[in-house]
């Protein structure tokens, strides 16, 4: 016998209570519809709630994604930012506007154009910024042109370096200042800077007066260089320069040098004079001690200083140089000479025989 069937607790108990219930319950014909509707009734409030839940943080979503990945607008120029001259082609206000860019070392951080000083000789303009600013001439030594630098003080209008810039390439195009009479400049007569602009990391470069020059391929290419390395003396690094003729690009200039892209500037060792004599400078006067500051590209980093006084030598000795060719070095020496006026002398022994001095640079200096 089944213990179920015998135990008041058990199974079979429950199920006859369970059923004498379920006897007593009058069932409603429409009872089943009734509760499906209310079940359908109550999906529908509480889905559509769940689902708009969900299309809405899809939609934030989305939208901040979208956001985060849409490019950040370059900074409009300045208030007041200066725009005399011609704007480059294909330049808008947000292409003027400044980034800090790579090759230049972040050094370039103006806007708009700017005009050069219209009145006065670059340098000698009224203003309350003044600046020390390289400019590049040609020198022939060797048989070969190449550049040497020598260093301008400006006053100028303000100290942003597009200012700097204008003043340093109008000396460049002019000469009016240049120190050394063994240098010069290479763009023609009457070549003037109508404006200078930064466009993002290009520096651009307006010139009149310069559509014709009576310069081989060699003059040409070296001009050029000029232009190259007295922009980057100015803003640092290895800037890329645009060159525009009256407000137009020029493919060739002068028909030899192909200037359809932008201008870098070229290799140390390919554009520079071997040998420089950075201070003093040509015309300078000096205490009785002062200090020589050479640099250069020479064999084993070897460069002779020779000084004169009419005639007769001096002082004469080898100099080291802190790295030797291909490399670019320099080095100082103090010199104590009596007061009168001498010329100071760089130059490099050649290792060939019979060959002589090799890249000589001299300046003439007065001792009091």
């Amino acid at each position: 016998m089944d213990n179920h069937d015998t135990q008041p607790g058990g199974e079979d108990l429950l199920r006859r209570v369970l059923r004498g219930h379920a006897d007593r319950v009058d069932i409603s014909p429409e009872a089943l519809t009734s509760i499906q509707e209310k079940i359908e009734a109550r999906r529908r409030s509480r889905v559509p709630v769940a689902l708009l839940g969900t299309a809405a943080a899809t939609v934030a979503a989305t939208f901040v994604g979208v956001v985060g990945c849409l490019p950040t607008p370059p900074p409009a120029p300045p208030p007041g930012a200066a725009t005399a001259g011609p704007v480059p082609p294909d330049a808008t206000p947000g292409d003027l506007a400044s980034r800090s860019p790579g090759g230049l070392d972040g050094q370039i951080t103006d806007h708009a154009t700017v005009a050069p000083p219209t009145s006065g000789t670059a340098g000698e303009q009224a203003g309350d910024a003044v600046a020390t600013l390289p400019v590049y001439y040609a020198g022939e030594v060797d048989g070969q042109l190449r550049l040497y630098r020598e260093f301008h003080r400006f006053e100028l209008g303000s100290s942003d370096v597009l200012g700097e810039l204008s003043a340093a390439l109008a000396e460049m195009l002019s000469g009016s200042r240049l120190r050394d009479p063994d240098y010069r400049t290479l763009w023609p007569t009457g070549a003037a800077v109508t404006s200078v602009w930064t466009q993002y990391d290009i520096v651009g470069v307006n010139i009149s007066g310069a559509e014709v020059a009576n310069l081989d391929a060699a003059g040409a290419a070296t001009a050029v260089q000029q232009l190259a390395w007295t922009v980057a003396g100015v803003v640092g690094g290895n800037p890329r320069i645009r060159l525009l003729l009256d407000g137009e690009p020029v493919d060739r200039l002068w028909g030899h040098v192909d200037t359809s892209r932008e201008i870098v500037k070229g290799a140390p060792l390919d554009t520079l004079a071997m040998l420089w004599l950075i201070e003093p400078q040509h015309g300078d006067t000096v205490g009785r001690t002062f200090t020589v500051h050479l640099a250069g590209s020479v064999f084993e980093a070897t460069a002779q200083l020779r000084v004169r006084q009419g005639g007769q030598v001096v002082h004469q000795r080898h100099v080291t140089l802190d790295a030797g060719a291909p490399g670019r070095g320099e080095a100082t020496v103090e010199l104590t000479l009596a007061p009168g006026a001498y010329t100071i002398e760089a130059y490099e022994e050649s290792m060939v025989e019979d060959e002589g001095e090799r890249h000589l640079a001299d300046v003439a200096v007065t001792v009091r």
